[in-house]
């Protein structure tokens, strides 16, 4: 049976680096160096610090391998299970890399010096911001979303093919053979396990190939030709009526480019509450299901978060053909050696046929018990939903009422304060002009009696300098508020 050597990789995607010690790992750091170097650099198709297949004996890889490595031993076997555990490995992440990769992180683990601490952490960071931000983007009403784009598109993960059983069959040998069914984009040969994948333009020219070339002889080898699994998709559970595919696309694009995205429905065109959704990456899957299960994901109004599970593609398009089956084992005779048949009545065949025929419908009457009690339960917690949505909205508006009345207080207790404070600044202005007034008024009454005195003084002094014998004329009455500039007028003109 053919096996895959499992290698513990790390991986480069949003979710951060992890620290990993490949085979090539001997050397020890030195104690003065403080945390992880830069590490390897490698090359675009073989993990940094991974393994040299060289030294094992292996062919050198190609330059047209994808990104994703699939690792393997020296074993070789032909069966059909271990075609199918190749079959289910062989999709990688493209981000994937080994220990000692770009970002640092060789060994030691650590922060190597002049570099940035936490350098996973960081780039959490920004995802999460990065999510967010396009998060916020998509929280608005969704009563109008654009039509999704059904153009077919060249290169998507549906039209990626196994091929199994190739003997002695070089690259050119693997293009020329699926070069009359489209274009290809990417090849991949495994010489020792003898299986490669191979990528197409458009799905129905890989179906096409299918159906041609799976099951020709080649070289004394049938070619088994399946449909490869998908390592980007996931399935969405627990969806209400109202999620369609444009909705679900449209929610679930804040986590990467979207090839396909399908909501399931019945016979009816009824929503059974599942989808399925592909990414073009496999991080931007991982994430999403990393994020729906750690938080409660809605996408629309309803309390009902959205479930993501990993989603196991199927080929179940050919069924299981005969061909397929084991015929040299035991089980396969011993299971062949009686034809198709009715037990005839009151036979040991009947009696256990009818045992097995009520086992059948005892498992169907308890499925049907359970969905009619899982049914009950989902209407008991829409109803406890409801019932807490209004006691929600009901405590919300006593909220804002209090709120209100709180407001109204202070905006009351605020007016009396001002209407305090304008009485008391009147009533300061009021005393300052009364201060004023006063003081103005004893000037004035000073100054009245200053010019009394002076005009006194003025008219002793004419008095003085007249004589007896000149006739006394004072002249005009003085003004009181003039007398000041006579007096000082007179004693000028004297000198």
């Amino acid at each position: 049976m053919a096996q895959i050597k499992d290698e513990k990789i790390s991986d480069t995607s949003l979710n951060g680096p992890n620290a990993h010690h490949g085979p090539n790992a001997n050397h020890k750091p030195k104690e003065e160096f403080h945390g992880g170097g830069r590490g390897g650099r490698g090359n675009r198709f073989q993990p940094y610090g991974g393994p040299n297949r060289d030294r094992k004996g292996g062919p050198p890889r190609d330059n047209n391998m994808p990104r994703g490595d699939f690792r393997n031993d020296s074993n070789h076997g032909d069966n059909h299970q271990g075609d199918n555990d190749v079959m289910n490995r062989g999709s990688r992440n493209h981000s994937e890399s080994g220990r000692g990769g770009r970002r640092g992180g060789g060994v030691g683990g650590g922060v190597f010096r002049g570099g940035p601490p936490n350098r996973g952490d960081d780039r959490l960071t920004r995802a999460d911001a990065l999510w967010n931000e396009r998060l916020m983007q998509i929280m608005g009403p969704t009563h109008e979303i654009p039509q999704t784009d059904t153009t077919e598109r060249k290169f998507l993960s549906q039209c990626r093919l196994y091929i199994g059983n190739l003997v002695d069959c070089s690259e050119e040998e693997l293009i020329e053979m699926f070069k009359p069914y489209g274009e290809v984009s990417e090849n991949f040969l495994n010489k020792e396990k003898m299986f490669a994948f191979i990528r197409l333009d458009y799905r129905t020219n890989a179906e096409k190939a299918k159906r041609e070339l799976d099951g020709q002889m080649r070289k004394g080898r049938m070619l088994k030709i399946r449909f490869a699994p998908i390592a980007a998709a996931i399935k969405v559970k627990n969806l209400t009526p109202f999620v369609s595919n444009e909705l679900l696309e449209y929610a679930f694009s804040i986590f990467g480019d979207i090839e396909r995205c399908q909501v399931m429905v019945d016979e009816r065109g009824n929503s059974t509450g599942e989808g399925v959704i592909e990414f073009s990456r496999k991080n931007a899957a991982s994430n999403a299901l990393k994020r729906c299960s750690e938080g409660c994901f809605f996408l629309t109004s309803s309390l009902r978060p959205c479930v993501v599970e990993t989603y196991e593609f199927v080929d179940s398009s050919d069924g299981l053909p005969d061909k397929l089956l084991p015929k040299k084992t035991m089980d396969f005779q011993k299971q062949r050696d009686v034809g198709p048949r009715f037990a005839n009545p009151n036979s040991f065949e009947h009696e256990f046929g009818t045992r097995w025929k009520q086992l059948a419908e005892l498992y169907k009457k308890k499925e049907e018990a359970l969905k009619r009690e899982m049914k009950l339960e989902e209407e008991k917690l829409e109803a406890q939903m409801e019932y807490a949505r209004y006691e929600h909205e009901t405590e919300m508006l006593r909220e804002q009422l209090r709120q209100r009345e709180m407001d109204r207080e202070r905006q009351k207790m605020e007016w009396e304060m001002k209407e305090r404070q304008a009485e008391d600044q009147r009533l300061r202005e009021e005393d300052i002009f009364r201060r004023q007034s006063e003081d103005l008024s004893m000037r004035m009454h000073h100054q009245d009696e200053e010019m009394r005195r002076r005009q006194q003084d003025n008219s002793s002094f004419m008095q003085d300098h007249r004589g007896p014998g000149k006739p006394q004329f004072d002249g005009p009455p003085i003004p009181v508020e003039d007398s000041t500039l006579f007096g000082v007028w007179l004693i000028a003109s004297f000198h």
